[in-house]
């Protein structure tokens, strides 16, 4: 019973989060994002590294060609060039042959700053594959490319470089590109009814019912603001129902109201389908032991009982 003395659905039901691989990528996300503001110094973001990285391989790419590559979407990617050509790493030029797009290469400063950067980025990769056994971690980033979607046609491997970055080969890469590919099946298949970070919130909150807020940002791997956006987004829909906590005036507890738990069980399905399509480019042989070890990278090698 929850503390509204409304039946939760049984766990039979609905499955553990720390079992479902669109959680545990997000998740996993998560860690390297934190390892990479530990170890990669300054303000140079992963998505900015994967901007250098392409133009390493590819000098003089077109923007379109480098947000392609990189994995980014058109207004994310002009961002990034725009961020880039500020602090004088990237040179902007108009393509002679179409005057609408644009032609980037790196600077030399750019190659004075790989030079050092690179070094704390292969720091990242190794730190987030570590819970991951030594010999297993090939054959998990292999998979992980192919969760990802990446394609042989995509690499620039035997192609020489004058610049010190890594391929998109490297996990910290492959995850944020899953993450994409997860959340462009889980809008298609949902159809704009739920997020995957707002069933993450539900399912954190049927689980443990009655659960503060900070302690459920936790759980659904989510930053404080997103959990209150989250919140109050549920909460609005009549999904939420939220009390003051009792050990902490200023805090709330939270519980799903009858609605939320029916149709909770009601989109399990659709989850299930999700996660289905998000790995049905690995053999189904190789698809239990990829979620195992992805469970070990999201949890920092600590992943609960339900993950391994």
């Amino acid at each position: 019973m929850t503390a509204r003395g409304v039946d939760r659905p049984p766990d039979d039901v609905i499955k553990p989060l720390a079992s479902t691989p669109g959680y545990l990528i997000r998740r996993a996300q998560t860690v390297h994002n934190a390892l990479w503001g530990e170890l990669v110094p300054g303000e140079l973001t992963g998505p900015q590294y994967a901007v250098l990285s392409v133009l390493a391989a590819f000098p003089h790419a077109d923007q379109q060609q480098v947000a392609t590559l990189a994995s980014l979407d058109k207004s994310s990617a002009a961002d990034v060039v725009a961020r880039l050509v500020r602090k004088a790493w990237i040179d902007r030029d108009r393509n002679p042959e179409d005057g609408r797009r644009y032609l980037l290469s790196l600077t030399s400063a750019a190659a004075i700053a790989l030079s050092s950067i690179t070094p704390k980025v292969i720091a990242v990769q190794e730190a987030l594959l570590a819970p991951i056994s030594a010999a297993r971690r090939a054959t998990f980033a292999n998979r992980l490319a192919t969760v990802a979607r990446f394609s042989d046609s995509e690499l620039w491997l035997g192609q020489q470089s004058a610049y010190p970055a890594l391929e998109l080969t490297a996990p910290g890469h492959l995850i944020r590109r899953a993450q994409q590919v997860h959340t462009a099946y889980w809008a298609e298949v949902m159809d704009g009814q739920l997020t995957g970070p707002q069933y993450a919130v539900l399912h954190a909150i049927n689980r443990w019912p009655g659960i503060n807020q900070r302690r459920l940002g936790e759980l659904a791997a989510l930053d404080k603001s997103t959990t209150t956006d989250i919140v109050n987004r549920l909460a609005g829909k009549g999904w939420i129902h939220r009390e003051q906590d009792p050990d902490d005036g200023r805090g709330r507890i939270l519980n799903l109201t009858r609605d939320a738990m029916t149709w909770l069980v009601d989109i399990h399905p659709k989850v299930g389908l999700v996660q289905q399509r998000l790995l049905e480019a690995l053999r189904p042989d190789d698809r239990a032991s990829f979620v195992r070890d992805l469970a070990r990278m999201a949890f920092q090698g600590k992943p609960p009982d339900a993950a391994t």
